[in-house]
């Protein structure tokens, strides 16, 4: 067993040192920890932890080998870096790079308040930076050439991250597909939030790079308009709306959108793939082409200012939760309630926004008069 704290956190897993709880999952827990060395270095890292309960469970430690060794491989500006995976007595964990910054979900939650809380040239160059990412994750090849086949199958706001100097970073590899995978999702069984899957992931059909390109059209189409594409108020609803009901044209939920950047979308949200773009950055370009005539997608630097700008009063108080918990100035029951304060920014919206896509349940959906039976896992 751990040592732990006399309010339950372990003391140090493996060699980092652990500060504080940032939040739980289904399959793991996230902490603050510290890489420490002489002359008083330290470096702050994202560790996770699979849940000792489920340490032991086969499918949940493969699930947690796959995200590891899947995000391990990739080492891109965009994408949430992975140093380590470690084991202990109480089973696995992975070391990650920590982000300061926000969600997308802080974004999305935002712009349903207020469609005009960010400038198109914000969220367009961010939209490119994560197609720049997952462009790069299903190009990987290995050191003889072969492709890992990389498919992320589950992007949505919660799995990108907007860092304080204008990054656009993508987690959470966990259910994706590749080559590097240690365990296959059964046949009918889907995986991941069924408003921002692609219309033959929900199928059940053999995926490649382009559902993940129907994924990032979703997102990039919801910042923009404030408004949720797909959801339903049933899972079944939401199936529904992914592979029949109309698509709804950008600019004519927001009208100040411009009609390239709409055609774009309209293009990256085709059910057929054999129409839709494919790849991801034939996208990203494409969206990037489109805002020309209106600013154009902005840079990092810029978008950086920006976010320093509308989050300031966040940004600054999670620097100073940030410099207390490396100090030890915070207990572990303070650390996380402070933390919790933090993130109870328009958490009403946000939850309203995912919670019903985040735990284990069957949908009954009719394709071509079959009855069929599919799975969203939990996250």
């Amino acid at each position: 067993m751990l040592d732990q704290t006399p309010e339950g956190l372990p003391t140090y897993v493996g060699k980092y040192r652990i500060r504080a709880k940032l939040g739980s999952g289904g399959m793991a827990d996230v902490y603050l920890a510290y890489l420490e060395g002489p002359a008083g270095f330290t470096k702050p890292v994202a560790l996770k932890r699979m849940k000792p309960e489920l340490a032991k469970v086969g499918e949940f430690v493969e699930l947690f080998l796959t995200e590891a060794k899947t995000a391990s491989l990739l080492a891109h500006p965009n994408i949430c870096q992975v140093y380590e995976l470690g084991a202990g007595d109480d089973g696995y964990f992975m070391v990650m790079e920590y982000l300061l910054g926000v969600p997308l979900t802080k974004l999305l939650a935002k712009q349903m308040t207020d469609p005009d809380s960010f400038p198109l040239g914000m969220l367009v160059g961010l939209a490119a930076q994560a197609c720049e990412g997952m462009h790069y994750a299903h190009n990987l090849c290995d050191h003889t050439g072969t492709p890992y086949d990389i498919v992320h199958r589950d992007l949505s706001p919660p799995n990108i991250y907007l860092t304080n100097n204008g990054m656009a970073k993508i987690l959470d590899f966990g259910i994706s597909k590749s080559t590097q995978s240690v365990v296959k999702t059964a046949t009918g069984q889907i995986r991941g939030k069924f408003s921002y899957m692609s219309p033959e992931q929900l199928r059940g059909h053999e995926l490649d790079p382009r559902s993940d390109v129907f994924s990032l059209a979703i997102i990039v189409l919801e910042l923009l308009t404030g408004t949720r594409l797909f959801r339903r108020a049933s899972r079944l609803e939401t199936f529904e709306a992914v592979t029949r009901a109309p698509i709804p044209r950008a600019d004519s939920i927001n009208k100040r959108i411009p009609k390239p950047v709409a055609d774009a979308l309209e293009l990256g949200l085709s059910r057929d793939r054999e129409t839709r773009f494919s790849t991801a950055r034939a996208f990203g370009t494409a969206l990037s082409e489109a805002a020309q005539g209106f600013g154009g997608a902005w840079t990092a630097p810029q978008i950086a200012e920006c976010t320093e700008s509308i989050f300031q009063h966040e940004m600054q108080a999670r620097r100073e939760w940030l410099d207390a918990a490396q100090s030890g100035a915070f207990t572990a029951s303070q650390a996380m309630q402070a933390l919790e304060a933090l993130e109870s920014t328009d958490r009403t919206i946000a939850d309203d926004c995912f919670s019903h896509e985040e735990a284990e349940t069957k949908l009954v959906a009719r394709e071509n008069g079959k009855r069929r039976t599919t799975q969203v896992d939990p996250e």
